[in-house]
């Protein structure tokens, strides 16, 4: 296995699912190198989807500012497929006074914003570490 093969096995790979580049500049910040992290974005849920088949991520973050219809259509896509039923799945909620329902039982865990992207990282660390081990 190549050194590459072996250092991407050592990290938890993280798919950020959004548009709003405060909100992915902040989740790479609690989400480093230096922590075991490996993040990449997708604005789109087609670029979602090809991201998904060459990064092979361990956790796949959806905005759900994107467009409920399209998260929504990401995470249940997501689930259909064999290859990625093991994928910690995190869905961000906007929090815009408007009841939001639609089927969460693709989704491993909700957070609504604003968040704390901190709580968010700790909380995927304690996910995904149940699958790899982290520093």
């Amino acid at each position: 296995m190549p050194l590459g093969d072996l250092e991407d096995e050592a990290m938890a790979k993280c798919l950020i699912v959004a548009q709003d580049q405060v909100l992915i500049e902040n989740l790479k910040r609690e989400l480093p190198p230096e922590k075991s992290f490996k993040v990449a974005v997708a604005a789109s849920g087609f670029e979602a989807g090809i991201q998904a088949e060459s990064f092979n991520p361990d956790c796949i973050i959806v905005d759900f500012s994107i467009g409920k219809i399209e998260a929504v259509q990401i995470c249940q896509n997501l689930r259909k497929n064999i290859d990625f039923t093991d994928i910690v799945l995190i869905a961000l909620l906007p929090d815009d006074g408007q009841p939001m329902s639609f089927d969460r039982s693709s989704i491993n865990e909700t957070f609504k914003k604003p968040f704390d992207a901190h709580l968010l990282a700790e909380r995927l660390r304690t996910l995904v570490g149940a699958k790899k081990e982290l520093v």
